[in-house]
């Protein structure tokens, strides 16, 4: 449709604009939270992991560091991918403070800057899980219609997501983005985020 296509410019834009503002409060910031997550525990300051994108292209994913580093390459599993728990109890104490203020997304403007996410989309998954949600609902690969985002409408709706029943329920409200997208969902989706992250409701 070409008001689709006129609003995918547009967003394409405003992307650049928010990955901008983002970047500068990351440079800000950056001090402060890489003493407090260097003193909380040992590991990077970052944590990166594979995810899938648009149209199922595989790209790196750039996070503050939020649990325990386990192994070597920082990441906290030892028994293989696995859904991260509401209190898990690998997550740090500043961690779990960056989670609920959503600051551990923050070093993704450079994810947007890159052209592998969108300021607003269905939230990244990783490879492992999208193989077992593809065979279990084929047509899950519908949500890499678009970029994926900081921040979308199935994360606000339905949030955090613990195990694969969860992630099929939240991609209801994923196609639902995808095929309403448009300035006033957006503008919905930014404000109800800005709410989310002002009451500490981040997971």
């Amino acid at each position: 449709e070409q008001h689709k296509k006129i609003y995918d410019r547009l967003k394409m834009l405003i992307d650049y604009l928010g990955a901008i503002i983002i970047g500068i409060f990351f440079v800000i910031t950056f001090p402060f939270f890489a003493i407090a997550i260097k003193i909380d525990s040992r590991g990077p300051l970052f944590y990166k992991q594979k995810r899938i994108g648009k149209l199922g292209k595989t790209f790196t994913i750039i996070k503050y560091r939020t649990m325990k580093a386990l192994n070597k390459d920082g990441s906290a599993e030892t028994a293989g991918p696995q859904f991260a728990n509401k209190k898990d109890d690998r997550i740090t104490f500043i961690g779990r403070l960056l989670r609920k203020t959503r600051i551990d997304e923050i070093p993704q403007f450079i994810n947007i800057l890159c052209q592998d996410m969108s300021m607003i989309g269905p939230r990244p998954e990783r490879p492992e899980f999208v193989n077992n949600l593809k065979q279990v609902m084929p047509y899950y690969s519908l949500r890499h219609l678009i970029k994926p985002g900081i921040t979308g409408w199935g994360q606000i709706k339905h949030g955090y997501t613990k195990n694969m029943q969860e992630n099929l329920r939240k991609l209801e409200y994923d196609l639902y983005y995808i095929k309403n997208r448009g300035p006033l969902l957006d503008l919905i989706i930014i404000l109800k985020t800005i709410n989310i992250v002002a009451k500490f409701g981040g997971r």
